[in-house]
């Protein structure tokens, strides 16, 4: 047997006494005639799917760790030979073995000598990976830290968790967040104009990255809006938990978070290129380099690299982005991992409006007329150009046993050096504002520790950290205007593009600043109570300081001071694979919006409950969970249909709302080629502003690849989704969108070991609808996009 091509180390004897014990089991089940003769067609392509697809073809079960195919790319396998040497072939060079054990095809690691079993441990396996990169599933291929800091499975986590995967992304072109969010279980987009909200369960959601919070208040460029727009080329997953999220950020909003986790180097070689054509004039290329920098691979680095452009279904908007991503690992011990990175992101939007929807009825219930869905509320010289910088740092440390401490840092730096704002307000009205030396920075620390004890008898998991973080946000905002149309000669119906860009040279500027601060303790632990039964209980002490300095709008000052958020989870086995679940969670979120006499409405307080099955089939191949959910709220927002004194829409403070519902959701592999993911929602809320989104949701993603025959190399999909009636009321004037179905498709062919061509059809039907309804008094509404094709072309080195 050949040398692991790791660095080793040693390991306490019982494992390796369990590894012998191991390796006889496996010994005595050897028995399945792997000599036979098979047919294989397996092409080159990554490992996991490579694998699945030899299994397959043999008619045998498979079972490894996701991790160990993580990187890795695996030959072509063709024509008759028995299951060994078809093995050998495409596990060659790899550093893992395979074995038949019964009807299982088993893969793992080539120990360092088979009649010893040497105590082997890899370097700087600080954390188990769970990179869903070369994974071809659409279901998590390790655990997540999402819901406590703890690293469950799904099966394991007392909340609802939804991992959209990188082969998810990258089979239905995901490109962007908002992309990628259209089409994630649970999760409603609205969008207001260019303005796009994510809410999940009744409620705004937070955005992270590697687990650090994106902050972000005040204004349109600062909010999700252009977190939105961001380019996925660097992500690997994005894990979106629904629900309170109190234990991990502290403060923020009820409806979950959206977890971004990036792309990590790989310890072999892999490179790809690819290209793409679209409607509306949109072209993107993106380039992925990833591998070892040395010898033996304790050095690793990953340049990710990718631009697009074109224009939009409306009119005069256009679009351009950038985006490059490096980052390195380094292994500096046998215990310690190293890595840090940057990304930076460069976009232009022109012929943007903004926040402003489309008008239907007038502040007095006068119907305005349907305006065509290519209808542009902006000026054709509005828009913005921005530079993004983050940067981040991470070292994990193993310490004793099987504890581990990991510290991150992360810093973002997002600049604005103008943005001209020019829309049509009302029917009468044209609204025109200039806004310039807008910096938006944050600044994250934070430190943790996992490891294991040993109590009464059984072994428990805790979690404990500690951080700091900081946003500031700064600009220079104009006095903003309202015109009347007539002193233009615009009439409503000619659209944005009529508006004429005025002299901003005399305008009056005031200096804006938006400041948050927290720092913040939290522990949790998962106590095995009994074999079937665990209890995970924490909890998070946060400091939390916020003040806005605004001379045209409003100022506000808060300051909270050990702000507890407990958490309660509760999971019972009940079979193998099955386990019922109940969690309790809590959060708060300040507020910036006002009352109709200029008062800030106070922070929001909120409790969700949670009660659920969830299972593990086809080997945990496929995922699936049911849920039950109510939250309890204190000073919600709702929208009273009036302003505030300065113009903006108002608020009332709502004790005691209400909002409840249920989901159900797979993830994961069928059959073998055939993968799916979906998911059906249903909210209820006692708010009234509820309306404006549906009650009901449908998903369902699905691809299937062809391992065989004439269409071996194809892949096909398809990707709906249908979403119950919404709308909005204003005094007699009601405004709606009618429950509706839109449906994508997807194929791509493998033309060879290294070329592949796709296209994909958004919107087939050509579905005319409603993205979003909004009161702002006055009844407004978005169209959603039109039918829209994209081809592309990809190379795999």
């Amino acid at each position: 047997m050949t040398p692991n091509a790791f660095v080793l180390s040693p390991a306490p004897r019982r494992h390796a006494v369990a590894r012998a014990v191991l390796a006889l089991g496996l010994a005595a089940q050897l028995q399945y005639a792997v000599a036979q003769t098979v047919r294989f067609d397996v092409p080159a392509q990554p490992l996991a799917p490579a694998l699945a697809t030899l299994a397959a073809q043999a008619g045998l079960q498979l079972a490894f760790a996701p991790e160990l195919a993580e990187g890795r790319r695996a030959p072509a396998v063709q024509g008759p030979r028995d299951v060994a040497d078809a093995l050998r072939e495409l596990l060659a060079g790899s550093g893992l073995q395979g074995r038949v054990q019964g009807r299982t095809l088993v893969v793992e690691r080539v120990a360092r000598d088979s009649r010893t079993l040497g105590e082997v441990t890899v370097t700087a396996a600080a954390v188990r990976d769970s990179s869903t990169e070369g994974t071809g599933s659409y279901t998590a291929a390790g655990p997540t830290t999402a819901s406590t800091g703890l690293p469950l499975t799904l099966r394991e986590t007392p909340q609802s968790v939804t991992v959209m995967t990188r082969q998810r992304m990258d089979d239905f072109k995901l490109e962007t967040l908002a992309d990628v969010i259209e089409q994630t279980p649970g999760v409603t987009v609205h969008r207001q104009g260019n303005a796009i909200d994510f809410q999940s369960r009744g409620s705004s959601v937070n955005l992270l990255t590697d687990g650090v919070r994106q902050f972000a208040d005040g204004w349109y460029f600062f909010s999700s809006t252009l977190y939105s727009l961001d380019d996925m080329a660097d992500i690997d997953r994005i894990e979106v938990l629904k629900g309170a999220s109190g234990l991990l950020n502290g403060y923020g909003a009820l409806g979950g978070s959206i977890n971004m986790i990036r792309k990590r180097p790989t310890r072999e070689f892999q490179a790809s290129a690819s290209a793409a054509l679209g409607s509306w004039g949109n072209r993107r290329a993106e380039v992925d380099l990833a591998g070892p920098l040395n010898a033996v691979g304790s050095l690793r680095a990953r340049l990710v690299a990718s631009a697009a452009e074109g224009d939009s279904f409306r009119d005069h908007e256009k679009k351009s982005s950038q985006m490059l991503f490096g980052a390195v690992e380094a292994d500096l011990t046998p215990d310690t991992l190293f890595s840090a990175g940057f990304t930076y992101r460069h976009r232009t939007v022109d012929g943007m409006g903004s926040t402003q929807p489309i008008l239907a009825y007038t502040r007095t219930g006068q119907f305005v007329g349907w305006q065509p869905r290519s209808f542009n509320t902006g000026a054709s010289w509005t828009g913005y150009g921005q530079d993004s910088l983050g940067l981040f740092a991470r070292l994990e440390q193993r310490l004793s046993g099987d504890w581990k401490a990991k510290l991150q840092v992360g810093h973002q730096n997002v600049t604005m050096d103008e943005m001209r704002l020019g829309h049509l307000y009302d029917e009468s009205t044209a609204f025109l504002n200039h806004w310039k030396d807008s910096k938006n920075r944050n600044w994250t620390v934070n430190l943790d520790l996992q490891g294991s004890v040993d109590w009464w008898g059984r072994t428990h998991e805790l979690v404990a950290g500690l951080g700091t973080s900081h946003y500031r946000g700064d600009m220079l905002l104009g006095d903003s205007r309202n015109v009347p149309l007539a002193d233009l000669g615009v009439v409503y119906g000619q659209g944005g593009g009529a508006l004429q860009q005025p002299d901003f040279a005399g305008w009056t500027y005031g200096d804006n600043r938006f400041t948050r601060q927290q720092t913040y303790v939290y522990g949790a632990g998962r106590f095995h109570l009994a074999e079937p039964l665990r209890l995970i209980v924490g909890g998070r002490a946060t400091d939390y300081e916020r003040k806005d300095t605004t001379p045209f709008w409003w100022n506000y000052d808060m300051k909270e001071r050990g702000v507890f958020t407990p958490y309660a989870g509760l999971v019972l086995d009940v079979g193998r694979d099955v386990s019922l679940y109940g969690s309790a969670t809590s959060i708060f979120e300040p507020q910036s919006g006002q009352t109709e006499q200029g008062r800030t409405l106070e922070p929001e307080k909120g409790v969700t409950y949670e009660v659920g099955a969830k299972g593990e089939f086809f080997d945990k191949r496929l995922n699936a969970s049911i849920s039950h959910f109510w939250m309890h709220t204190d000073n919600t927002a709702e929208e009273t249909g009036g302003t505030t004194p300065s113009g903006d829409p108002a608020y009332r403070a709502v004790k005691g709302a209400r909002r409840h519902g249920f989901e159900l959701e797979m993830s994961g592999q069928l059959a073998s080629g055939w993968q799916a993911q979906g998911s059906y929602v249903m909210n209820s809320s006692s708010l009234t502003s509820a309306s404006a989104y549906p009650r009901h949701q449908f998903k369902l993603g699905t691809t299937y690849r062809f391992a065989e025959g004439a269409l071996r190399g194809l892949m096909v999909g398809a990707a709906t989704r249908w979403q119950s009636a919404i709308s909005v009321s204003s005094g007699s004037a009601t405004l709606g969108q009618s429950a509706y179905w839109l449906l994508d498709l997807t194929a791509r062919y493998q033309i060879d070991p290294h070329w592949s061509v796709g296209v994909n059809l958004l919107n087939v039907t050509d579905k005319a609808y409603f993205s979003g309804v909004t009161n702002f008094g006055a009844l407004h509404y978005t169209w959603g996009a039109p039918r829209s094709v994209n081809v592309s072309m990809r190379y795999d080195f």
